[in-house]
């Protein structure tokens, strides 16, 4: 009997969202919201000028298409929710690096009537990688990272003064260029801990966390954390969260250049002066796979198994208008790094401009300008610097 046909990602990611929206469109009536889904386009120009981020300059402009949509729908206690994109970029000279993105976001939040709630969450994407940031590899070869994250929460208390959670969270990253191959990681995480709410603004909170990562070439690594946590709201204006970790990293294969031992943990304040203005400000310091996910960076080569990242950000909102609005966004970093006998260092500063206007309520026009440099000191990295510009268009019906 011949192997039945196997589906790739993207035709996963469209029949995903075809039976996600078709479903609500039929329970749309005895819904909460009557009209929990949307569906919508968008296009965009960018152009860098230094496209893979390596001491000589190549620039390059690239364009792009795509197509998104996705629901948030309330069903009693439980909540359902499901995006995802789809897009084709085309570069004007470097046309090995054309590609396709997708990416998939799905879950649901439930809860029931004996203080026992939870949420079970996906998310699989896959995009060029970013050959700034993280990477230590002098390569122009086209390189796909393809990642995919499951998390699974669960809480018995609700909104008492003390209850239980305990987290699953596994995590998987592959690359296409085949010198990435020794960074694919596939990495599993438990968390069991403790929370208590003295009084509505304040939330404190202890866990153990248990993380076991696989490399390639025989890295595997254990990592063991004691997590505490603290949500505190002094005012209407101004949220502080905290959380300080002490932990070790160990490899399992006696290659010792990665251990860690020592104190990690993340400080976020948001504060609100006024409607129109928002600062977002985050401290992260973490080691090993966890600096890859700081912020949200695309991780990469030898940034997830840095010993030590320390990052900070400013993400600063000022809606000039009802339909205008400008983000401002800051990040620096600052990594020790190791490869073998090799060490050194390498410091990422980088500044992006955003302004969006949006005309309409379902389109909305954007364009950035950004600048990101790279030092480096030792042999285990280099320096760079790019300037990028971007427009884009999204239209959404809903």
């Amino acid at each position: 009997m011949p192997n039945p046909p196997q589906r790739s990602p993207l035709n996963t990611l469209l029949c995903l969202l075809t039976g996600a929206l078709t479903a609500v469109g039929f329970g749309a009536a005895r819904a909460d919201d009557p009209n929990p889904y949307y569906i919508g386009g968008s296009a965009s120009v960018a152009h860098d000028t230094n496209v893979y981020r390596l001491p000589s300059s190549t620039g390059d402009t690239s364009y792009s298409v795509g197509l998104l949509g996705g629901f948030d729908q309330q069903i009693g206690r439980q909540r359902l929710y499901a995006s995802g994109t789809l897009q084709d970029t085309r570069f004007q000279d470097l046309k090995k690096l054309d590609h396709t993105n997708y990416s998939l976001n799905a879950g649901i939040d439930w809860a029931t009537l004996y203080s026992l709630s939870g949420t079970l969450s996906h998310t699989s994407s896959q995009s060029l990688y970013n050959y700034g940031g993280s990477n230590t590899i002098q390569s122009n070869a086209k390189n796909l990272e393809r990642r995919n994250e499951t998390v699974a929460r669960l809480r018995y208390g609700g909104a008492s003064l003390l209850s239980l959670d305990t987290s699953f969270t596994h995590r998987k990253q592959t690359y296409s260029d085949p010198a990435y191959k020794f960074n694919a990681l596939d990495q599993n995480a438990v968390s069991v801990g403790l929370t208590y709410r003295p009084r509505s603004s304040l939330t404190l909170g202890t866990a153990l966390r248990y993380t076991k990562g696989n490399y390639q070439l025989e890295r595997d690594f254990d990592r063991k954390d004691i997590d505490l946590t603290a949500n505190w709201i002094p005012s209407g204006r101004s949220t502080l969260y905290a959380r300080l970790s002490y932990g070790e990293r160990t490899s399992r294969n006696g290659v010792s250049a990665f251990d860690f031992t020592g104190t990690t943990g993340q400080l976020k304040w948001t504060y609100q002066p006024t409607g129109k203005l928002t600062f977002v400000t985050s401290f992260n310091r973490d080691s090993g796979a966890e600096s890859g996910f700081i912020n949200g960076q695309q991780a990469g080569t030898f940034g997830d198994e840095s010993r030590l990242t320390n990052a900070l950000s400013l993400n600063t909102t000022y809606a000039v208008t009802s339909k205008i609005r400008l983000d401002l966004n800051l990040y620096a970093n600052r990594r020790s790094l190791v490869f073998g006998t090799l060490k050194g260092h390498d410091a990422l500063r980088s500044a992006m401009l955003v302004a969006t206007y949006k005309p309409l309520r379902n389109l909305s026009l954007s364009c950035n300008a950004g600048r990101d440099s790279r030092s480096a000191s030792g042999q285990v990295s280099f320096d760079y610097g790019n300037n990028s510009v971007s427009c884009s268009a999204q239209i959404t019906l809903q």
